[in-house]
């Protein structure tokens, strides 16, 4: 470990010198990252997303075992399993002109980088607000703004119509919703990213309140709240998509519960299934917009999020999407 960091060393000094762009990161730190970047390792998929939809994919040398789309990523070393638990070794052995993370990073990896001259941004790919502003940041790394803002622009005309039409509603208009995560009533409360996920779609989360970020909540919290909705998170970890029948059979759980049957959501129908693909980074728009649907069918009539991410799949990577990521 100690030669490859010497190594690495005194090749960051021979380029010293070189053009310099300042970057402002999630955790408020200013990253000073010399041009032209031609070697990545991304330890987030939502960040190996992003560089790959700005035209920069070849550039990735270097990746967590998560970022697996688009498909071509699969062909990259991997050098570990997230930003939590990489492999310094092999990430010095690279010899990346940056890395990219999420807040997962520990210090003392970074620490570890930082102090060989490898430039780490820490970003939030959760945080809806956020994600477009990364998408600029990493435009101006890339050299490539102009297809920045494209992707910018196309997230952000769609949290418009989000916004435009939810912004006068009452709230009795917006439904109370319990938004199940990982595991069985698993929730989120106030400040988190999935919470801000249906807020910003227009609906009130029963768990908003909770003195935890993350509670694991008793069937009878949730009988006693009463939501309208229940939209279950299903979280892709090793792969890019559920099949349809597993989405329909997480769904069957959840309305087959005994202790649920009289809640108004298993009631009505409206118990929903959404992937976590689409919870985070540039997807999270058709998050947004599922979940938006969902919760006002009358304003988001004319919507369709599958058109939607269809479109943004095809115009940033020049693929077909044929795969379900939300069910029904």
């Amino acid at each position: 470990m100690i030669s490859v960091l010497l190594c690495f060393f005194l090749l960051y000094l021979s380029g010293c010198g070189a053009e310099m762009v300042t970057i402002v990161d999630y955790t408020e730190r200013s990253v000073d990252v010399p041009l032209p970047v031609e070697r990545i390792v991304s330890l987030s998929s939502p960040a190996s997303e992003i560089v790959c939809a700005l035209g920069a994919g070849d550039l990735i040398v270097g990746r967590g075992s998560s970022s697996v789309f688009p498909p071509r990523l699969e062909e990259v070393p991997v050098v570990g399993k997230s930003s939590r638990t990489s492999d310094m070794e092999l990430i010095l052995e690279l010899r990346p002109d940056l890395v990219i993370a999420d807040t997962m990073l520990s210090e003392d990896d970074r620490k570890t980088m930082e102090s060989v001259g490898i430039p780490v941004l820490e970003e939030s790919f959760v945080d809806p607000s956020r994600v477009t502003e990364v998408v600029r940041n990493l435009g101006l790394v890339l050299g490539e703004e102009d297809r920045a803002d494209d992707l910018a622009g196309f997230i952000e005309g769609y949290q418009d119509v989000i916004g435009d039409r939810t912004a006068g509603l009452g709230e009795d208009d917006m439904p109370l919703v319990f938004l199940e995560r990982e595991w069985t009533y698993h929730t989120t409360s106030k400040g988190t990213s999935s919470h801000n996920l249906v807020v910003m779609a227009g609906g009130r989360n029963i768990a908003a309140e909770e003195s935890v970020e993350y509670p694991t909540v008793s069937p009878e919290w949730v009988v006693e709240n009463d939501p309208d909705v229940i939209v279950r998170l299903l979280w892709a970890t090793t792969g890019e998509f559920f099949p349809e029948d597993k989405l329909k059979k997480t769904r069957d759980e959840i309305v087959s519960r005994p202790e649920l049957a009289g809640v108004r959501a298993v009631k009505d129908g409206r118990v929903h299934v959404l992937s976590s693909k689409t919870n985070s980074g540039m997807r999270s728009i058709v998050g947004e917009l599922y979940l938006a649907k969902w919760f006002h069918p009358n304003l988001f009539e004319d919507i369709d999020p599958v058109k939607v991410h269809e479109e943004l799949i095809r115009e940033f990577y020049g693929l077909d999407l044929n795969e379900v990521y939300a069910y029904p």
